[in-house]
């Protein structure tokens, strides 16, 4: 079955026999595709995980391929910083508060969420455990803990922080 495949991303080169994927780690020898328009990404059977990139006949694409590993005789350099990616997401429903960055909004409609459902600071929070190369929020904090029941995202800040300096 073909499916369009419209971005740029990590798509396996082949399978690895014997590797233990971290499920937070890339995967082994990616392949990189840069398309202009889009391609089509086609199973070539249904119990492989194998795949083709194909571009469509309908499309003028460009596939650039960068296959094995890469190695280096000089020690890596590692910058002075870290670079973490935030994103939250929460339906808007009647009944809760809304509270973006620690301020409440007087709004008919708040965030449902198991805390207090801070898009802001879960954001923030979020980009943090990403420099770390840690797990995302909701997988540090789960939903199913009670003890995050209602807890303000403040709290969230400073367990990542604490977190960070560990």
């Amino acid at each position: 079955m073909a499916t369009r495949f419209y971005s740029c991303s990590l798509i396996p080169a082949r399978p690895t026999s014997g590797s233990v994927l971290n499920k937070y780690s890339l995967l082994p020898n990616p392949r990189i595709s840069i398309t202009r328009r889009h391609t089509t990404l086609v199973s070539s059977s249904s119990s492989s995980s194998s795949f083709t990139l194909r571009a469509s006949v309908s499309s003028a694409a460009t596939s650039t391929a960068v296959d094995g590993t890469i190695s280096s005789t000089k020690p890596s350099k590692s910058l002075p910083f870290r670079v973490g990616h935030g994103f939250d997401l929460h339906r808007l429903e009647p009944g809760y508060p809304l509270i973006i960055g620690g301020i409440d909004i007087p709004h008919d409609r708040g965030c449902e969420a198991h805390s207090d459902g801070d898009v802001l600071l879960h954001c923030v929070v979020d980009a943090i455990l990403g420099a770390l190369g840690l797990p995302d929020i909701g997988q540090i904090f789960p939903d199913s803990d009670p003890k995050w029941k209602g807890a303000p995202s403040s709290v969230f800040i400073k367990e990542a922080v604490s977190i960070s300096l560990m």
